[in-house]
């Protein structure tokens, strides 16, 4: 199983320090590290940080041919500010991954053995957009994963709509239960609702619900709700958690086959290293969860 992520390559901004990051990046760069076969689709400008960009991920054997190189555009980078364990994000807009085309030769690729991934932030702009639109219509990924990564004024209802119809797997965290509740019209919000909601209505059949400290609850059709809780572990830092999360959990349900209580532990002690770790993809050795 391949997994092929769509959107922003950044640099997380700690200060002067710079981080390579972005969702798509480190979902893809999890899922190779644990020993299965990522790429992404994505942008870099043309500058130091872009160069910078490529040789990482040539370390982290995640695909780059699928990148492209603008020349008047800069690498994305989001400042990042911690408050206690948690951070907030300013991305420079316009960014290299608001411009990501895709190409005929890139639509080849991807087939029936392969797992899409996309979040809402690389969508905030029309070229983007279009992109992924023309790869959601033009082939058969064997599941679509959404990660609802809401970040102020870069999501609107119909783009979560669009997210929406578009997923088999959604992923979200507490704090967007309720967001997408009132986006598509329920109140008093639960994540058996929301679920219930989604198998009546679109074509989801599972949901991942990240509750920070308090674990994670996974909900999938004709299973019900199936709950992992997190590991006493001292936390440095929660940048790029929920995508090891998500990339931990893709592997060991569709690469290793695991059934989905096994996948979602097995996970979410992928996850417990990570906020133990400093940066979003710390190096690992796969047998330590495999």
């Amino acid at each position: 199983m391949k997994l092929l992520t769509f959107g922003e390559i950044l640099f997380d901004k700690f200060e002067d320090t710079y981080t390579l990051g972005g969702a798509p990046l480190n979902t893809a760069a999890h899922f190779k590290q644990l020993g299965g076969e990522s790429a992404i689709i994505s942008a870099v400008g043309n500058d130091e940080l872009g160069r910078r960009a490529f040789q990482e991920i040539e370390k982290l054997g995640v695909d780059a041919s699928m990148i492209d190189v603008l020349d008047t555009t800069p690498t994305g980078i989001a400042a990042v500010e911690l408050h206690g364990k948690d951070a907030t994000y300013s991305f420079n807009y316009p960014a290299a991954w608001d411009r990501i085309a895709v190409y005929d030769d890139d639509l080849d690729s991807i087939g029936e053995h392969t797992i899409l991934y996309f979040g809402t932030l690389a969508l905030r702009s029309t070229t983007s957009f279009l992109s992924l639109e023309k790869i959601l219509g033009e082939t058969a990924p064997e599941e679509i994963f959404v990660d609802v990564n809401i970040r102020k004024d870069f999501y609107s209802d119909d783009l979560l709509a669009f997210c929406l119809d578009n997923a088999t797997i959604l992923k979200i965290n507490e704090d967007e239960i309720g967001i997408i509740g009132e986006a598509v019209g329920l109140e008093d919000i639960s994540g058996e609702k929301l679920f219930s909601w989604l198998t009546e209505n679109t074509a989801i059949e599972t949901l991942l619900l990240t509750r920070g400290k308090h674990g994670s609850d996974l909900f999938v059709k004709d299973e019900g709700m199936i709950h992992a809780g997190c590991s006493n572990v001292k936390v440095v830092d929660t940048v790029g958690a929920g995508d090891s999360l998500s990339a931990a959990y893709l592997f060991f349900r569709y690469e290793k086959c695991l059934p989905n209580k096994e996948a979602l532990e097995k996970a979410t002690a992928v996850a417990d290293f990570v906020v133990s770790s400093k940066g979003a993809i710390p190096l690992y050795n796969a047998a330590m969860f495999v």
